[in-house]
């Protein structure tokens, strides 16, 4: 069975790549943007890279992302959230507009991003839940997946647990927020004195006696899903975004300054490792797979966190025999069994309509941007080709013609004839409509009017001006 296994690259250590490539682990979580430039096989030129990268997206390593934020204040929740979204992308833009779409298209090679860091419990963890909920819909509507959480070991507690998840179902039930895609959560222990009463006589780990130990700091996501009253909506896949040994208290410091060697660290991950692989419940084949991955914290570190550091250094590190451990566990690729979890109970429902969103080939960024408050209200599948906007994909299909055909960057009528030209025949309905505006400023308040008054494709706002002389 595959390792859960990863690693947490806070800076990229020297040979990165060829440690990843040869462990191929189950996540990567990297707090710097640019590892996409030796990430993604096809900007590759130099086919050892090429390959290298080819081996890591082949065998479903999953890349995990987070932007770190000085300001992680939750006091309202969804002007906090808007402002997130803004320094993101600032950051990774350097401030200027006109890179946010490219930078928005490499955003989306990670699989997920995350939001706040080890806040929010307390009295401010119903705040978080909406702070979540809302931050989802704004990865959604760029086409990624957003891991909500965040939390520090030990958190949040069974009695903080539901306030979290309430408020944030109770956002996603509005038309601001959405459920994320993923949970995730620090698990971290520091072994005490009572170590060699946790060992078997032959000095291996007792399975029994650790769990009891680190009962609440390990594998605590397990407790929070079977905990009376958690809804099966909200048992989301799970991502150990940090894990390892820390102190905690009274300061934080890593396996490096325990009394323990490396080697129990290592032989402790091992077992941390198989429980995670473990299923939860007793369902169809045996339960659910929920972890997407654990990242050992950290390959790759600042200096604060030296004492974490598992590469090898001063005499000490573990990385090499992990290396071994993985490369031995990994050979196959990563199944994702954890992709279940957004599965429904029940089939959904059959899509009986449509609906695409065309824009002429030489629309401008700026007719776009007129779009926004639509395409967030609406989350139309939207484009500038005419073969995708005729592909029928239900038995009422809408075509929705962005600009009057007049204007300079309006659907042409000619593309409007091609379109009915290509109807099909039978029982499949093709409808056709306009968003009319000759410039940026009256397509926007076309499309806000839209969404206004609740109306996709204008039907409402037609019959009123008919109706009026």
């Amino acid at each position: 069975m595959n390792s859960k296994l990863g690693f947490h690259i806070q800076r990229r250590r020297p040979g990165w790549p060829n440690v990843i490539a040869d462990t191929t682990p189950a996540l990567v979580k990297s707090l710097e943007w640019a590892m996409l430039d030796e990430w993604l096989p096809e900007e590759q030129t130099d086919p050892l890279k090429r390959r290298r990268a080819e081996i890591w997206t082949t065998r479903n390593s999953f890349l995990l992302g987070r932007y770190p934020v000085a300001d992680q204040s939750l006091d309202r929740p969804a002007d906090r959230a808007h402002e997130f979204w803004q320094r993101l992308l600032d950051g990774l833009t350097g401030g200027n507009r006109g890179r946010r779409a490219q930078v928005l298209e490499r955003m989306r090679h990670f699989y997920a991003w995350e939001g706040y860091n080890e806040v929010g419990t307390g009295p401010d963890i119903e705040r978080l839940g909406r702070f979540d909920a809302i931050l989802a819909r704004y990865f959604h509507e760029e086409g990624m997946r957003y891991a909500c959480g965040g939390f520090s070991m030990t958190k949040p507690t069974l009695d903080e647990w539901p306030r979290y998840y309430e408020a944030l179902l109770d956002e996603a039930a509005s038309s601001r927020g959405e459920r994320p895609d993923f949970l995730h959560l620090h698990e971290y222990w520091f072994p005490g004195g009572d170590w060699a009463d946790l060992l078997n006589p032959d000095g291996t780990i007792h399975a029994e006696r650790m769990r009891q130990a680190t009962r609440g700091y390990m594998l605590h996501w397990r407790d929070l899903y079977t905990s009376p009253g958690t809804p099966q909506e909200i048992r989301l896949p799970v991502i150990i975004s940090e894990a390892g040994w820390d102190q905690g208290w009274p300061e934080q410091v890593g396996y490096r300054r325990s009394a323990r060697s490396d080697e129990d660290y290592l032989r402790w991950l091992i077992w941390y490792d198989q429980e995670l692989q473990k299923p939860l419940g007793d369902g169809p084949g045996g339960g659910i797979d929920y972890v997407v991955g654990a990242a050992i914290y950290t390959y790759g570190h600042e200096a604060r966190w030296a004492s974490f550091e598992i590469d090898q250094f001063q005499g000490r590190g573990i990385l090499d025999r992990l290396r071994d451990y993985l490369r031995e566990a990994n050979r196959e690729p990563h199944p994702w069994n954890w992709r279940v979890a957004w599965e429904d109970e029940e089939e959904p429902p059959p899509v009986t309509e449509s609906h695409y969103l065309l824009l002429a080939q030489e629309a401008s960024i700026e007719w776009r941007h007129a779009l926004d408050a639509y395409l967030h209200r609406f989350r139309v599948t939207n484009g500038q080709s005419l073969d995708d906007a005729v592909r029928i994909g239900a038995e009422r299909h809408h075509i929705t013609l962005v600009g009057s055909a007049d204007s300079v960057y309006g659907v042409p009528a000619a593309w409007e004839a091609e379109i009915r030209r290509r109807r099909p025949d039978g029982d499949q309905i093709v409808i056709i409509d306009r968003l009319p505006g000759r410039t940026v400023e009256e397509l926007r308040r076309a499309a806000d009017e839209r969404v206004r008054q609740n109306d996709r494709f204008g039907d409402a706002i037609r019959a009123l001006r008919n109706r009026c002389p």
